[in-house]
């Protein structure tokens, strides 16, 4: 009977211990997440074979362990020029849609995200070709117009519980500008983003015994 209690009592820590561990290893991510973020992306125009440059921020809503919504918004800042002097002078993007997170052990988070959205997006001709001279810049600028596009987004967040978490993220765009002149400016692109986001606890996670 000695011999049965002392082996109890040493295996009390060994358990304490494996709880301990397997706690640790749980999943972080829960229902009631809201993550908020802004960063720089670097992009490429695939068809254009071009690069751009745009500022993202997005919100994230965690419904349960594996399905979040996320809105982003994309504020376009330079793009380069196509071997048809065509310039994409804007190309703002707002997307809505849902994330997919993999099942994992504590706070990383892999996801894969699907988003329809829309562009508004400018084309500027800057051949300044001699027949065009009612411009001063030599500069033909078409009438911005709005483009249904499609984002599918791979990535991951690494979150540290209190308030923050760091983020990497490759994002494909596709859609097409149909614009006030003969053709259409393809904006398939390639967008990769990572930085810092920011996230608060709004549901507590109820502890298991």
């Amino acid at each position: 009977m000695k011999k049965i209690l002392i082996y109890s009592l040493l295996l009390v820590p060994v358990l304490l211990r494996a709880q301990e561990e397997k706690e640790k290893k749980k999943q972080y991510i829960h229902t009631g997440i809201l993550c908020a973020d802004v960063s720089i992306a670097p992009g490429f125009l695939i068809n254009q074979n071009i690069s751009t440059i745009s500022i993202p921020a997005g919100i994230e809503f965690y419904f349960d362990q594996h399905v979040s919504f996320k809105a982003d918004v994309y504020y376009h800042v330079a793009s380069g020029l196509t071997s048809d002097s065509l310039r994409l002078t804007a190309n703002h993007q707002l997307f809505c849609g849902a994330s997919y997170h993999f099942t994992t052990q504590g706070y990383f988070d892999p996801y894969l995200a699907f988003q329809p959205g829309i562009s508004y997006a400018q084309v500027t001709n800057e051949s300044k070709l001699p027949q065009f001279t009612d411009t001063p810049n030599g500069k033909i600028e078409y009438s911005p117009n709005l483009a249904p596009v499609l984002g599918i987004s791979l990535g991951f967040n690494y979150y540290f519980p209190r308030f923050f978490h760091i983020f990497v993220e490759a994002r494909y765009v596709h859609g097409v500008l149909m614009y006030n002149a003969p053709g259409s400016f393809p904006l398939d692109e390639l967008k990769l983003q990572f930085g810092l986001g920011w996230n608060l606890n709004l549901i507590k996670q109820k502890k298991t015994s």
